[in-house]
């Protein structure tokens, strides 16, 4: 069975929130290469999918790069890849097939981002026996196979995470966390019905602290405060989330004429917790992880992670020792310093905020706690 290899002649992602996709590279063909050896090797990494040419892209890294030990691993694979090997469909779900993979072993992250999911991703690798990834971008890929049939969309996506779990890319029996990005949320209930057996979280954060990160982040690069029109917003952030416009336009109350800043983006917010409320409405195996009860009441809150994850709770002074750095230190989201973000939200902005949510049916707090949320009791 054979695959081709690509050779990378330049490369060039655009914006970080950008998905992967093989136009991050300018590529030539190299000729065959061996299906077999992916298998085998753990040095080749499943990078993205090839929707328009049925193709999965591996990346061929240095023995040096570790992918459970960056931040985002999307990053890593895009800045040390080597060359690229493309994998048709059709071989790549059959292969799968042969890759081990048992559901009770995986640990899934879905998230809003900005919300401490890379540093719990991190406690997971500090757990014994546990490997935690950090945003593998094929996984948001999925987002692009909404054409397919759902059985066949479960099959793509159970292949995806059987080759990032495949033994010779992670230890031999091990446990698997995977965090995925927040544009992901809009297929979470599909993950959840690809892998149904598997520990799903989802994390997230109140709205204005939430805003305020994202503030901090526009602040350093000098950006300019603009403003939108309702269809803007919605087209806008529909385009983020990789989801109908239709599915934030519920959200986007017709007494806002336009969105200053920001503003826009707690129409995401929204849109990600309602896919949870969906999700735990209707019984999925779905459990919440809030922000500030992991700050506040940490050991507590991670004893139940444990329980869930079905894991020891032996394995929580590991786990604590991920919160005493930066778990984002060396990308363009590391923390000033040890205060973490002191810059809030412009108080228009918050209160516009505020006044969007109090129009809303069922979330309308910038607190709102969301039901199945993982306390200290």
């Amino acid at each position: 069975m054979n695959a081709e290899k690509l050779r990378i002649q330049t490369r060039h992602r655009g914006r970080v929130a950008v998905i992967t996709s093989l136009a991050d590279f300018d590529t030539s063909p190299a000729g065959a290469f061996d299906a077999e050896t992916l298998l085998a090797d753990g040095s080749f990494s499943l990078y993205c999918l090839d929707e328009a040419r049925q193709r999965a892209i591996f990346t061929a890294l240095p023995p040096s790069i570790n992918l459970a030990r960056v931040p985002f691993m999307y990053q890593a694979q895009f800045d040390s890849a080597e060359y690229l090997v493309a994998l048709p469909f059709e071989t790549f779900t059959r292969l799968a097939n042969r890759i081990p993979l048992e559901e009770t072993n995986l640990i899934l992250l879905h998230n809003i981002a900005r919300c401490g999911s890379t540093v719990l991703s991190n406690a997971f690798n500090q757990a014994p026996g546990v490997i935690s990834l950090s945003e593998p971008d094929v996984l948001t890929n999925c987002v692009r196979l909404e054409g397919l049939p759902l059985p066949e969309q479960y099959e793509l996506m159970r292949a995806c995470v059987a080759w990032l779990c495949r033994p010779a890319a992670v230890a031999h029996d091990s446990r698997v966390a995977i965090k995925f990005r927040n544009q992901a949320t809009s297929i979470m209930k599909r993950f959840v019905g690809a892998l149904p057996s598997a520990a799903h979280f989802f994390v997230y954060r109140n709205v204005i602290d939430w805003l305020a990160s994202f503030h901090r982040l526009r602040s350093k690069r000098n950006d300019p405060i603009l403003r939108f029109t309702r269809a803007q917003a919605i087209e806008r952030q529909a385009a983020y989330m990789q989801c109908p416009p239709a599915a934030l336009e519920a959200f986007a109350h017709p007494d806002f004429a336009s969105y200053k800043g920001l503003e826009e983006r707690a129409l995401s917010w929204i849109y990600m917790l309602d896919e949870y409320l969906r999700l735990q409405g209707a019984g999925a195996p779905v459990a919440a992880i809030r922000y500030e009860d992991l700050q506040q009441n940490r050991d507590a809150v991670l004893e139940r992670i444990l329980d869930l994850s079905r894991l020891p709770r032996t394995a929580l002074p590991a786990m604590l020792r991920a919160f005493e750095s930066d778990a984002q230190a060396g990308t363009v989201f590391a923390r000033d310093d040890d205060r973490g973000n002191t810059l809030a939200l412009p108080t228009s902005q918050r209160e516009a905020v505020r006044d969007l949510l109090s129009k809303q049916n069922v979330i309308n707090r910038s607190d709102f706690v969301l039901p199945g949320t993982l306390s200290a009791d």
